[in-house]
């Protein structure tokens, strides 16, 4: 049986259309240099519970300050695990060096079709073109 995953992303984008991630290359877990925002919700929060305070934790953000749009729920299914990724999108005028990153090294925006290069923990090609729709 699959391992099942609840995630929640957060994707900020300029007005370039460009996503901003995060940089992992000394903090990669599983190979991964390059991620989103966010991670596995906890049992007991709502996805917009969680994107509240993963915000403020790993970005020192108040999200009640950004006009934040939440797209949906999506399964993805990979050989090892099933992921519902929750989906919530921000577009700012903020740039690289306005973000303070907590947790991990720093952020950089990326053209959309150059994210899908990355390195990431998972393949996020079906995630990138969802939200393509929405920007």
């Amino acid at each position: 049986m699959k391992q099942i995953r609840k995630v929640a992303f957060i994707w900020f984008y300029n007005e370039k259309n460009q996503i901003l991630l995060q940089e992992r290359w000394d903090y990669s877990k599983i190979g991964e240099e390059w991620a989103f925002f966010g991670w596995w919700v906890e049992p007991w929060e709502t996805p917009k519970e969680w994107f509240l305070r993963e915000a403020k934790e790993e970005l020192w953000l108040n999200m009640e300050d950004f006009d934040y749009k939440y797209i949906g729920d999506y399964i993805f299914e990979f050989s090892d695990r099933i992921v519902h990724r929750s989906i919530f999108l921000i577009k700012t005028d903020l740039k690289e060096t306005d973000f303070i990153v907590y947790e991990w090294a720093w952020a950089k925006y990326f053209d959309l079709d150059d994210a899908k290069k990355l390195k990431f923990a998972s393949p996020v090609d079906e995630t990138i073109e969802i939200i393509k729709k929405y920007m």
